[in-house]
């Protein structure tokens, strides 16, 4: 419950918090602090009411992915059917963004009113090589589950 305190008061803008927070998500796992603050500079903080659709299947994902950083979401795979509920610290909008395709592969709808920390994929391909090997390989583990 501690961490998914924290993970709210991200989206509030509080730095110190968001590095802690960042720190703690797997993905961005072990980076220095120089590293941090460049995750902390370059997202892009959006909110959404219940019931909102943060990334709808087949559109363009803009080149970019996100952390939740608090709220609750569901995974609608084509059939409407609810693949996953996914709450705070978990890194949606990987998969679409790492495809040849550049389109979601499944649609994001909000269950509560959620925040979520953006980024373009871009920034994490100049600047993180090392986070886009993990974001492709977390991609890589979604699509394999969901297949299953």
């Amino acid at each position: 419950m501690a961490a998914a305190n924290r993970l709210w008061r991200i989206c509030k803008m509080d730095s110190d918090v968001m590095r802690t927070a960042l720190k703690e998500c797997e993905l961005f796992e072990g980076l220095d602090e120089g590293q941090v603050d460049l995750l902390v500079v370059r997202a892009k903080s959006r909110e959404f009411s219940a019931g909102e659709t943060i990334y709808e299947r087949g559109g363009e994902s803009g080149g970019t992915f996100a952390l939740i950083g608090s709220g609750r979401i569901n995974v609608v795979a084509k059939d409407g059917f609810v693949l996953n509920e996914l709450g705070a610290g978990v890194i949606i909008g990987e998969v679409g963004v790492i495809s040849q395709h550049d389109k979601r592969t499944v649609t994001i709808t909000t269950i509560e009113p959620t925040e979520i920390l953006e980024w373009y994929i871009q920034d994490i391909e100049e600047k993180l090589p090392e986070v886009l090997k993990r974001l492709k390989d977390l991609a890589w583990k979604r699509v394999k589950y969901w297949n299953e």
